[in-house]
């Protein structure tokens, strides 16, 4: 429960509960309580009242992007009976002047084997795991623990601790560098990332250039829309030539009895591109695939109006999700992959920015999976990797933010 306000995060620390839902384990208690010191830790050596020294800590990491988590020992000695009542406390801290700040539950050392249970002569193995906010901005995290006396939390409420990484009577166990390049992306958000490889369009996005790629979560289904039967992902990849989408179906139920170029594939079962490359909310494409590998393809000169007749260069290949059984095969579902020339994915736009893209280029889109229904033939259902409503399955206001990357992950452009 927070008591402090964040502007005064500086002067004050969090409560914290005890860990819910798990009973003491006396073995887990002893077994970290007979531990030696290990010849990897990091020494700090920090006395507390001079009745507890903070030894140190082991990590696995040195560094780590938001998001991540850390998995640490700290490694306390007992030196002399501690009066009063004392509990640990943990909180990471950002660089000085911002606002990245968390505070640690207790672990479970902490919790089953508390500081009123220390005796003189143990040395306390503590493990901690925290998972860094994905929201953290600072290049630096640093873990800052200490001694609190229980129903207080001010920094005079601290046990006067000594050493030359005490800050406000906190110990700065570790400060760990913090990767920004390699942040997950914001809401609304995702990082393309380069192709570390060729990629052939097959329909099955197996090549090496899709190392790396990660699925989005399942579409969701669209705002006043029924629901569709079965569940899409999609993946990106980009090079020099192609932007690359791999969409993955799982549907029992295929409709698609359209076979020909620019047919109304909408009206069934499809796969929808939209890509609005200069961000302006008024001019883009759509592209369409459906399962029979028949496609569709749009330009729209303004937000309600297709422009001329306008074809694009996009090469796609569809494989149909087979299951064998013994009475016979059963379809279920369908993979599609698509390459989109930089050139199409513009369209007919006369607009000056650079394609192919660099890393930390932007562009929004958005892919859609309509679904229909054998029997339900005058409706279709729409899904999406980024909620839309039903009324508008191009929804430029809705579209992802697509942020290129290099084959690592990363956003920033390397030093040149």
């Amino acid at each position: 429960m927070r008591l402090c306000l964040l502007l005064l995060a500086a002067s004050c620390v969090e409560k914290q509960e005890p860990v819910s839902g798990k009973k003491t384990d006396p073995a887990f208690v002893d077994a970290h309580l007979h531990n030696p010191v290990p010849p990897n830790l990091e020494r700090v050596d920090s006395s507390l009242g001079g009745v507890v020294t903070y030894l140190g800590s082991t990590y696995d990491v040195q560094q780590l992007p938001p998001g991540s988590t850390v998995h640490m020992h700290h490694f306390w000695r007992v030196d002399k009976p501690i009066k009063g009542e004392w509990r640990v406390f943990a909180q990471v801290r950002g660089a000085a002047n911002t606002a990245d700040f968390m505070a640690l539950p207790p672990t479970d050392m902490e919790s089953w084997h508390p500081v009123s249970a220390w005796k003189p002569g143990q040395i306390i193995d503590d493990p901690q795991d925290f998972t860094l906010r994905p929201d953290w901005k600072s290049q630096t995290a640093t873990l800052e623990l200490g001694l609190l006396a229980v129903g207080q939390h001010g920094i005079g409420d601290r046990m006067q601790a000594s050493g030359t990484r005490v800050v406000d009577r906190a110990i700065q166990a570790k400060t760990f560098a913090i990767d920004l390049a390699h942040a997950p992306p914001p809401p609304d958000t995702t990082y393309v990332r380069r192709a570390a490889g060729p990629i052939t369009i097959d329909g099955a996005a197996t090549e090496l250039g899709w190392t790396g790629t990660t699925f989005s979560s399942d579409f969701v289904q669209a705002e006043g829309c029924g629901e569709s039967q079965g569940k899409a992902q999609a993946k990106l990849a980009w090079d020099d030539q192609n932007l690359y989408v791999f969409v993955s179906v799982t549907d029992p139920d295929i409709v698609a009895d359209y076979t020909k170029h620019d047919e109304s594939l909408w009206k069934q079962d499809d796969i929808e591109m939209f890509i609005d490359a200069d961000m302006n909310k008024r001019t883009y494409v759509e592209l369409q695939v459906n399962p029979n590998n028949a496609t569709f393809d749009s330009y729209f000169s303004d937000r309600s109006h297709p422009g001329p007749d306008w074809d694009s260069h996009m090469v796609t290949a569809v494989q149909k999700k087979v299951n064998h059984q013994p009475q016979g095969d059963v379809v279920t579902g369908w993979d599609a992959e698509i390459a989109i020339p930089w050139d199409d994915v513009k369209g007919r736009d006369t607009a000056p920015y650079t394609l192919p893209p660099v890393v930390g280029s932007r562009m929004r889109l958005n892919v859609v999976r309509v679904d229909q229904r054998h029997g339900d033939k005058e409706q279709a259902w729409a899904s999406s990797w980024n909620r839309i409503q039903c009324t508008d399955w191009h929804a430029l206001d809705r579209m992802l933010t697509a942020v290129f990357a290099d084959q690592n992950g990363s956003i920033i452009p390397a030093a040149k």
